[in-house]
């Protein structure tokens, strides 16, 4: 049976927000039997940590709330709901176009690593993992001679300015990845349960990342598609990234990339976890390796 499904969010008007819920359908605004809309004329609805300011009231039996925010996050509110997924739900950029083999959910278009390592960070410094983040970023710039490349967005400080690697703002993250073999990032929050894009955009690059943030990733990613490390001592992590380079771990470890690429372009694509939130499956269950 059909069900339609409308999807809220705070950040974005519901209809606007289709055109993001297309791309992860590859041109779709379907996904098995769910079939998205931003009418009034839904069977079941999905909050994304909070209902955008213009949704009108709602019938809250019909409605599963998703955490897209960690708990330090002012986003986040008590919405009345039917239930809160116990899962949180990683939600990728996602480019148009998703290269790489075809068995692993690309367009068969081969990936080309022409350059070697890659951080795409903003300057924002407000939250425990911004100042992580751009400590560890800073230490990067100065102990790594050659071939790393940090991208990002300015919003006021002078964080990028004192940076010798720093090659300026990116329209689209997803640059900063493509042609990277390895990417360093960290989560804004260190949590069990919550990894966002961070993680997830550089599996779908093929790209393999150093990564620090959800405190049990392990029990939902393969622990041989990422490296772990902590940006709480950033001279023993870069210097650990340093040597996983200088052992070509890219090579030994990109065919677990690619199949956790598959994994988050088919079951833990954000609609398919729709899917299985709507059809009143286990989703955390479902989610973990």
């Amino acid at each position: 049976m059909k069900i339609k499904v409308r999807v809220t969010c705070f950040w974005e008007h519901d209809t606007n927000y289709l055109d993001t819920l297309k791309r992860y359908g590859r041109g779709k605004l379907s996904w098995k039997n769910v079939e998205f809309v931003a009418d009034d004329d839904y069977d079941r609805l999905v909050i994304l940590t909070r209902p955008h300011k213009d949704f009108p009231g709602y019938d809250s039996r019909k409605a599963i709330t998703f955490l897209t925010e960690p708990p330090a996050s002012s986003n986040r509110h008590d919405n009345p709901c039917a239930r809160t997924e116990a899962m949180y739900l990683p939600l990728p950029f996602w480019p148009a176009e998703i290269y790489g083999p075809r068995q692993h959910g690309g367009n068969g278009i081969r990936i080309r690593k022409t350059k070697l390592f890659s951080c795409v960070t903003s300057d924002l410094n407000f939250m425990e993992g911004h100042f992580y983040r751009l400590r560890m970023v800073n230490v990067l710039d100065q102990v790594i001679e050659e071939g790393l490349d940090i991208w990002g967005k300015n919003y006021g400080s002078s964080f990028h300015e004192q940076l010798t690697k720093y090659k300026g703002e990116i329209v689209q993250k997803y640059d900063g990845l493509w042609s990277y073999k390895y990417h360093f990032i960290s989560e804004n929050s260190f949590e069990n349960g919550y990894f966002t894009e961070k993680i997830v955009d550089p599996l779908i690059t093929e790209t393999l990342c150093f990564y620090d943030g959800c405190l049990n990733l392990e029990n939902f990613i393969d622990e041989r598609a990422f490296v772990r490390v902590n940006v709480k001592e950033p001279l023993e992590a870069a210097a650990r990234m340093i040597e996983m380079i200088q052992n070509d771990e890219y090579r030994q470890r990109i065919k677990y990339i690619k199949q956790q690429k598959k994994r988050f372009l088919t079951d833990l694509n954000p609609l398919n976890i729709i899917w299985m939130a709507v059809n009143e499956k286990d989703v955390l269950k479902e989610c973990l390796l």
